[in-house]
């Protein structure tokens, strides 16, 4: 039989299983049989019997007959000697990938020497050469005893299948280490945007950190994040979202409108989780968004709460979405989702607490009408104090706060107590100075107002230790009680009551000037002389009626 090339061995049709991994499988044969036995092996399809390659040092006269057995030494799977002739033998050692790629080694050996020339025509007839053909192979051979040979022939099994076996496992730690870092990635960029999930983080900010971690982990060209109101008009707060907002990174080929449109095409045609679509639908002719090739769409919900979508635009390799890309997606659009819906929360929390805080300065004012407004003045000043004293934000929200609660108490004081336009009797003026622990009893269980509760229980100490209720001292009184303690004695002295008119500009400084450090906290005081045009207009405003600009602390 003719030998087949390795290009006839790719093409052959009954051998097209066997084809794509022939030149590595049979390269890797040779090598464990030359360090094995130091000579070259012809090797035979094992599922077919085709002589597939040559070697010098094994010529055979039949191969027909030689290929036939070597299928038999296939179908048993161990080295067998399938010819011998005098000292000389053939060997066949099986190698098998699959069942349709199989390959067995053909050796030919000398089993002991050779004295007599019988022996030599015995070798040549078995070969297919000369006598002194023969001659000339047999010199040139090692001599092996047949037991050597088949221990040598397992022992090269052996190799191959470890061999094997460890390619296998090192493409398979090769798959596991990629696939390690790929999930690694994807943890971090998990891990970087909880350890962002703070509630001082708007879900804009949060939904643009998100996109551009994405594209480092996502062969992606661009990605959009859309985000709606409310569904509900009655969850609206002063701060929440009223209208669209689309956010971009990368080379994103959708716009707002765009956007809007192909979340309607695609909930139309039943989506309502994460869907991924490749060029299998994006080629067709009722696509309507030709440059979208590939796309992974998901949605922000929270519960029964969507608050927006995200998309994946055109695959940055020419490749195509699969599920590994989408349900990273979908898990950064769960964690926004979440974060969204914990926002809302907190905003429709604080426009509650707001409300309280509304009512209950709501009910001081209808306690006192002559001093309607004390509060907000008080709270709007301590701002100013607190800024120019160089608060933080946080701060500055507690003391606003503070200011319109400060006097909370006056709820619980008799109202003819409260009302009376000429001086209080020392009795009245101790039920009067009851209102400061009486607004932090108040106010004690309202977990929200915590910060605030040291302000309305100590807003009246003095900084000599002369006021009410514990008469503590100097800077063992709370920072922010002694910043409102001096606002509200600004607003205190300056309003008109029943009973006497406002104090003019220059007796309130001078007041306050004789009562820095006696009365109040002398730093405060110097603040107060560094703001005090701009608090006498803000206070003049807001006691005219006129709106005054206040940030929205809640």
């Amino acid at each position: 039989m003719a030998t087949i090339s390795v290009s006839d061995y790719r093409s052959a049709p009954e051998l097209s299983g066997e084809a794509d991994c022939w030149e590595s499988f049979a390269a890797e044969i040779r090598g464990v049989l030359q360090r094995s036995f130091g000579v070259e092996f012809a090797l035979v399809s094992g599922s077919q019997g085709q002589h597939l390659s040559d070697s010098p040092h094994v010529p055979h006269r039949d191969w027909a007959l030689l290929g036939e057995l070597c299928r038999e030494v296939a179908r048993r799977d161990q080295a067998e000697f399938v010819d011998e002739a005098g000292p000389l033998v053939m060997m066949a050692i099986p190698f098998a990938e699959s069942d349709d790629l199989s390959v067995v080694a053909v050796g030919a050996f000398l089993i002991g020497t050779v004295h007599r020339p019988a022996a030599v025509a015995q070798a040549a007839a078995l070969l297919g050469l000369t006598t002194a053909k023969a001659a000339e192979w047999i010199e040139r051979q090692r001599a092996w005893t047949a037991e050597a040979l088949l221990r040598a022939a397992e022992a090269a099994r052996a190799l191959w299948t470890a061999s094997r076996r460890i390619a296998q496992l090192e493409t398979e730690v090769e798959k596991i280490s990629a696939e390690i870092a790929d999930t690694y990635e994807e943890i971090t960029l998990l891990h970087r945007l909880t350890n962002n999930l703070k509630l001082s983080k708007t879900d804009e900010s949060l939904a643009r950190i998100a996109m551009e971690w994405l594209k480092e982990v996502l062969p992606v060209e661009g990605l959009a994040i859309h985000l709606v109101p409310p569904a509900m008009p009655e969850s609206f707060t002063p701060d929440s979202r009223t209208a669209p907002v689309l956010l971009t990174a990368g080379d994103c080929p959708l716009g707002e409108r765009d956007f809007e449109r192909l979340v309607q095409h695609l909930r139309r045609d039943g989506m309502e989780g994460p869907v991924v679509i490749n060029s299998a639908v994006t080629s067709g002719q009722d696509w309507p968004f030709p440059a979208v090739r590939e796309l992974i769409l998901v949605p922000l919900a929270e519960g029964e709460n969507l608050f927006g979508w995200m998309a994946a635009t055109n695959h940055s390799q020419d490749g195509e979405f699969g599920t590994d890309e989408a349900e990273l997606l979908n898990s950064v659009a769960t964690i926004l989702g979440i974060h969204s819906g914990n926002i809302e929360l907190y905003r429709q929390q604080a426009e509650l607490l707001a409300g309280v805080v509304r009512a209950l300065t709501s009910a001081i004012d209808a306690k006192d009408p002559y001093t309607c407004g004390h509060s907000e003045r008080v709270a709007l000043v301590s701002v100013a104090l607190a800024r120019e004293l160089g608060c933080d934000a946080a701060t500055i929200k507690t003391i606003y706060l503070s200011g319109l609660l400060h006097d909370v108490g006056k709820i619980g004081i008799d109202d003819n107590v409260l009302r009376k336009p000429g001086k209080l009797t020392e009795a009245e003026f101790e039920h009067i100075k009851t209102h400061a622990e009486i607004g932090y009893k108040i106010l004690l269980d309202l977990k929200k107002l915590g910060q605030v509760l040291p302000v309305v229980r100590h807003h009246h100490e003095a900084w000599n230790g002369q006021g009410y209720p514990h008469g503590l001292a100097a800077t063992n009184i709370p920072f922010l009680a002694r910043i409102v303690a001096v606002a509200d004695a600004f607003d205190a002295m300056g309003s008109d009551r029943p009973y006497r008119p406002g104090m003019d500009d220059a007796k309130l400084d001078q007041v306050m000037r004789d009562g820095a450090g006696t009365q109040w906290d002398p730093e405060v005081v110097e603040a107060f002389f560094r703001v005090r045009d701009q608090i006498r207009r803000v206070s003049r405003q807001q006691a005219s009626g006129k709106s005054t600009k206040v940030e929205p602390w809640f």
